[in-house]
């Protein structure tokens, strides 16, 4: 392996996939995935096609969603580096993607094909078992979403979305905390409707908690975002 793949490796360790794994063996998966580029609004994979690939997130953002049978977009969670998607890859016969996933800025991602992720199974079998504490995650994360719907108000439902999204990809400014979001994706992750997003957003800016631009929210005090 040389020095770029040396590199490379060191700096993916902390990447949860790769929880436990060496240097040398990350720097042989990594070279085993295909990197590919996509614009902003591009399909990266579609729910229920054969989860035939897997993807780790390598720049940029990306958003998996669901549409109901009434066509409204649930926004499950924004993929940030690090994440991983099509986890179903590691299966004999995989199921379909659980979602679709769709770009969101300028992204970066690794492809690593069915065939390909079960032989580094084979070879490094805690590539799998974190591949599944990943899993597991994911629904802890979806266990504590609908609890929230029947112990929390819309409002800390709402709050919880930004401080939570802002953690994970929101940009330190002077001034605050810029989340690149829409009204739509917030209500979303909140599970509250538009109406009630938009309504809690503007009082918020009236109170000077948060600053509203299009497709952008900066939070300017988030302790303040139940308080207010």
């Amino acid at each position: 392996m040389n020095t770029l793949e040396t590199s490379s490796a060191a700096r993916s360790a902390s990447i949860g996939l790769f929880k436990g794994l060496k240097n040398h063996e990350i720097g042989v998966i990594l070279a085993s995935a295909t990197k590919r580029s996509f614009h902003s609004g591009e399909i990266v994979s579609r729910v229920e096609e054969p989860a035939t690939s897997l993807f780790l997130v390598e720049l940029g953002r990306v958003d998996y969603y669901v549409i109901t049978d009434e066509g409204r977009e649930v926004l499950l969670r924004r993929l940030v580096p690090g994440c991983i998607f099509g986890v179903a890859a590691f299966l004999s016969d995989p199921n379909g993607y659980l979602g679709t996933a769709q770009v969101v800025s300028v992204s970066e991602i690794l492809v690593w094909d069915h065939r390909v992720i079960r032989q580094l199974a084979r070879t490094y079998p805690l590539l799998a078992e974190n591949a599944l504490r990943t899993a597991l995650h994911y629904i802890a994360l979806h266990i504590q979403r609908h609890t929230a719907l029947l112990s929390k108000s819309a409002r800390e439902r709402l709050a919880g979305a930004l401080t939570g999204i802002g953690s994970r990809s929101g940009h330190m400014l002077p001034s605050g905390v810029e989340i690149d979001i829409k009204n739509e994706d917030l209500a979303s992750l909140a599970d509250i409707s538009f109406f009630t997003a938009s309504r809690l957003l503007k009082e918020w800016e009236r109170k000077g908690v948060v600053e509203k631009s299009r497709g952008k929210v900066l939070i300017r005090r988030p302790e303040k975002l139940l308080a207010a």
